[in-house]
């Protein structure tokens, strides 16, 4: 599948090209019916398109964010209030904890103003399901299904082949609506409700991502337009040393050895780390995104330590990159 949310900086839509094909694979059962598979993805992609702004007016998102079980150390709630003036105007402020950030974009330019502490992992998740998150099937999906377990809910059952295993997931929409209400892949559920209009979109009031039976986090949202920012309000100095890079490259892997494989089950735990790829091409300021296997952040941490990267580059030279880098555990 591909993953992605309606991200105010880059909004795109990655229409599946191949989403309403036969697929039939030797290692994934039966083959499809392409008659079932293309009213999944008609569902899908209308669901999508009801969330999608076809433009971001000037506006403020106010989220307020609950997290399940924080990192030691980590708050229990936090804050992000993102204000948007332009496609090329924005501000972002995060309260959370000791950790506080503001991040302006004024053009190309960054400028930055934050406390002393590494970003908690967790914020990583946040970005990631505000102000909606979606995903897109792709050919290594296979559908199976599409069922009403609950009237007017219709859930899609489908199968996705990942490497070496078979993952069963699912997607539900509201029948009624059309709008997403719940995304499943392995272990990891994300739930949206409380839609509200927002110009001839609809977006989630409330986002909640469960990893098991264990909440990882609970988002609520607002929308509210307004274009009367105070004056300066997004200025950034003429000599500030951030900026977007015209023409970055990120960083390639040289060594980056996984865990090694254990016994005691099929399946595969993946840990996710935050981090920074320094222009030595080391990792460092490594944190754990989620708390829902604590037991192996640590291991994660220490294997991700050892990794090598050639460094990011900027027009040819080397630069910081912040990442996420994933852990496979198979058989933990």
């Amino acid at each position: 599948m591909h993953f992605g949310t309606a991200a105010l900086v880059f909004l795109v839509a990655e229409l599946a090209a191949n989403g309403q094909t036969a697929t039939l694979r030797a290692d994934s059962g039966p083959p499809e019916d392409p008659q079932l598979r293309a009213e999944a993805v008609r569902l899908l992609e209308q669901a999508n398109r009801l969330s999608d702004p076809a433009t971001w007016p000037s506006c403020v998102i106010t989220v307020h964010f609950r997290v399940g079980t924080p990192a030691p150390g980590d708050a229990y709630e936090g804050d992000l209030v993102w204000s948007v003036g332009s496609p090329t105007l924005r501000r972002q402020e995060w309260h959370y904890g000791a950790y506080q950030l503001t991040r302006i974009r004024n053009g190309d330019r960054l400028n930055f103003s934050r406390t002393d502490v590494p970003p908690p992992g967790i914020l990583k998740v946040v970005n990631e399901l505000m102000p909606i998150y979606q995903v897109h099937f792709d050919n290594r999906d296979t559908v199976r299904s599409i069922a009403e377990p609950a009237a007017p809910s219709r859930c899609i059952e489908f199968d996705t082949v990942e490497g070496d295993h078979q993952q069963g997931n699912q997607i539900c929409v509201d029948g009624k609506n059309g709008w997403l209400l719940s995304i499943r892949t392995g272990d990891t559920t994300t739930r949206t409700s409380n839609f509200f209009p927002f110009g001839e979109s609809f977006l989630p009031g409330h986002i909640e991502r469960w990893i098991g039976g264990q909440m990882l986090i609970a988002i609520d949202q607002t929308i509210v337009p307004k274009n009367d920012f105070p004056q300066d309000f997004f200025g950034v100095p003429e000599n500030t040393n951030g900026f977007l890079c015209p023409d970055l490259h990120a960083p390639y892997p040289v060594n980056t050895p996984q865990a090694p494989q254990g016994d005691a089950s099929i399946a595969v735990i993946d840990v996710q780390l935050q981090g920074i790829v320094l222009t030595t091409g080391r990792v460092v300021s490594l944190t754990p995104v989620e708390t829902t296997y604590p037991e192996l952040n640590a291991e994660a941490v220490k294997l991700v330590s050892t990794w090598t990267f050639t460094p990011a580059t900027c027009s040819g030279k080397p630069v910081g990159y912040g990442t996420t880098f994933t852990v496979h555990f198979k058989g933990r």
